[in-house]
């Protein structure tokens, strides 16, 4: 199943609702989003949840928007500012773009400081 996940929900929310409505205990879900994102969330039910792994493993794009100068205590928009930056000049949209596109392909991520 493809469920559009609301903000507030966890992942296992979605899960939860999905073991109710259907009345199995067979449900599990491949990949996690944050309560605070929204999203395609892939619901595997019965005998597919012995596919999370391979779905899992496909190729996944993310959407974001970026607040530049501001750093929270929890790494992102649901955290305390703990730091501000005002430069004299923003990059330009050329420059985020570049810096943007380093960013495409594998990555080796931090764990936040908060998930």
């Amino acid at each position: 199943m493809l469920i559009d996940k609301p903000v507030g929900w966890t992942s296992h929310d979605v899960v939860a609702a999905v073991r109710r409505q259907l009345g199995t205990r067979s449900v599990g879900h491949a990949g996690t989003l944050d309560p605070f994102a929204t999203g395609l969330l892939v619901v595997l039910v019965g005998r597919a949840t012995r596919l999370a792994r391979f779905v899992e493993a496909g190729v996944k794009s993310y959407e974001a928007t970026v607040r530049l100068g501001v750093a929270t205590d929890t790494d992102d928009a649901t955290g305390t500012p703990v730091a501000t930056v005002e430069p004299d000049v923003w990059p330009t949209r050329d420059a985020l773009l570049t810096a943007a596109a380093a960013l495409e392909g594998p990555q080796q991520q931090r764990p936040p400081a908060y998930s």
